[in-house]
């Protein structure tokens, strides 16, 4: 077996910088395979070159790679409960790199950020030549919730917009100069990347609820204008407000309903209130029923009264 070719490790303050090279795969998937976690590493055939600094900071570690193209998989057998609870965080410096993790997949050019979550299976693909800076550290150093966390798992942060303007240049510089992160002043400068790590996947949240918010109104809007229509369903809804199915039900799950709950609930406050207006007491229930998208007299009853205490002609003569 080739020996992996290690440059040098050393003390860096109060870390350990490490430098590493690969001149051929093999040696590669020695020095990337159970550095960080148990991954698997493969590489189309030929020759491969690869080279890393790592800084080891406490329980963190800041890596600057630089290689040929090659796919990384963490494999679910390779998980253990015992394994930490560590979050990575890949800044693409040079090259394209997909990200793929919780059923996203998140497509990285230079000055873009991914995270992803240790603890669960991921992929990264690097189809052609990469340079990238990887961070990993606890998930408590985010100061985000788990539930954040999983919502952000391999999703594209843009450095080229919004804050990442303000906060990829600061990590790019770090990467340049990784050598230089000794001491005290090394341990701050990491901290404060990982604050503006926070403010970064804050920002995208915000901005996450604000586009979920504006969805939800757009199919809410259209439930209301075709209440009338019996075929109102939930693929109806998404084809009309250019959204999967998938995403409507989870927007009306977010506000703890269903698509068919909602547009039962409103067609019944609507006939209660056709059915309560004197000016519409020559309107039989049924067609009150009809007009509403109920096609059914006894079902229409039986929900009717299954919501508000009274069959529709009871509703009527109560309103009186």
């Amino acid at each position: 077996m080739e020996p992996t070719t290690i440059l040098r490790r050393e003390p860096s303050g109060s870390g350990t910088l490490e430098t590493g090279e690969a001149r051929t795969f093999e040696q590669w998937r020695q020095l990337v395979s159970n550095r960080f976690v148990p991954l698997d590493i493969s590489s189309p055939a030929g020759a491969f070159h690869g080279t890393l600094r790592a800084l080891h900071v406490g329980d963190s570690c800041v890596t600057e790679i630089v290689a040929d193209p090659h796919r990384v998989e963490r494999e679910a057998t390779r998980i253990s409960p015992d394994d930490p609870h560590h979050l990575k965080l890949t800044l693409q410096l040079e090259g394209t790199g997909i990200v793929a993790q919780d059923g996203r997949q998140a497509v990285l050019q230079p000055g873009d950020v991914a995270i992803y979550d240790t603890s669960r299976p991921y992929t990264l693909e690097f189809e052609t030549g990469t340079r990238s800076l990887v961070m990993m550290f606890p998930h408590r150093m985010l100061g985000l919730s788990a539930q954040h966390i999983h919502r952000m798992t391999a999703v594209r942060l843009p450095g080229d917009e919004g804050i990442g303007t303000v906060i990829c240049p600061f990590m790019q510089h770090m990467a340049a100069h990784l050598d230089e992160l000794r001491g005290a002043a090394g341990v701050r400068i990491l901290r404060s990347a990982l604050d503006l790590v926070t403010a970064l996947i804050s920002a995208e949240l915000d901005r996450q609820v604000a586009g979920t918010r504006r969805d939800f109104e757009r199919c809410v809007s259209y439930v209301e204008e075709h209440l009338g229509d019996a075929g109102l369903n939930t693929a109806q809804v998404a084809s009309a407000c250019f959204l999967s199915s998938r995403t409507v039900q989870y927007l009306f799950s977010e506000e703890g309903t269903t698509v068919s709950t909602w547009v039962r609930e409103r067609r019944l406050e609507r006939c209660r209130t056709d059915l309560q207006d004197a000016a519409q007491q020559s309107t039989s229930v049924l067609e009150i029923a009809h007009r509403w998208g109920f096609t059914d007299a006894a079902h229409f009853s039986r929900v009717c009264k299954a919501a508000f205490g009274a069959s529709p002609r009871e509703l009527r003569r109560l309103a009186g």
